[in-house]
């Protein structure tokens, strides 16, 4: 084999390696992440779903029925962006997170729950106001609000979709709250946030 060869075949082993670990670092902020919204009583036992982009034409997400603070490496779906195929056992709101990446390449995570106190503002038909965060706004400065479309149908992910260009944060009537963010971290913060915005806009 020439050094030429070597070389070539070198660069493309160290490249697949460092995809791997790179699937593997997600898989891992994914589970972090699922843990922490459970902490946070954001996640219920079985509800909610989280996702993280892998690249232009895959993401990452929990599966259904699963405790999201008990996950475990293997139990994450991968998705392909642009195929309308949803693996069994996949969180039953893969086609909401398919959209938003299928339509936005910048954000690489998303984060959909049931948060009881945005569930319940929500229910006023009403959004928290970000203007009721104090320092808040780099991370939750606009919140969209969108009507409920049954979970998930196509209109629900077309809308949530629409919901996003206008912010990074979403609360949907009756069905809780989305945000996204370049990070899992990022999205996950933003939940949490998202909920102590609304217990305070309740206050108020």
């Amino acid at each position: 084999m020439s050094s030429t060869v070597k070389s070539v075949a070198m660069g493309n082993g160290m490249r697949d390696a460092w995809k791997r670990d790179r699937i593997h670092g997600l898989r891992l902020s994914i589970i972090e992440g699922g843990r922490e919204m459970v902490a946070a009583r954001l996640f219920d036992s079985e509800g909610g779903n989280l996702s993280a982009r892998i690249d232009e034409d895959r993401f990452l997400i929990t599966p259904a029925g699963k405790a999201k603070d008990e996950l475990a490496i293997d139990d994450l779906f991968e998705i392909e962006i642009a195929s309308p195929n949803v693996p069994e056992g996949a969180s039953s709101e893969v086609g909401l997170h398919r959209a938003i990446y299928a339509r936005f390449p910048a954000i690489h995570a998303v984060v959909h729950a049931h948060p009881e106190k945005i569930l319940d503002l929500a229910g006023d038909g009403l959004a928290p106001d970000p203007k009721r965060l104090v320092n808040g706004g780099s991370v939750l400065d606009r919140v969209s609000f969108i009507e409920d479309f049954p979970p998930g149908s196509r209109s629900l992910a077309e809308e949530v979709a629409l919901g996003i260009s206008m912010a990074p944060s979403l609360v949907i009537a009756a069905h809780g709250a989305v945000t996204v963010g370049a990070t899992v971290d990022q999205a996950v913060i933003r939940m949490v946030r998202l909920e102590r915005l609304a217990l305070v806009t309740r206050g108020g």
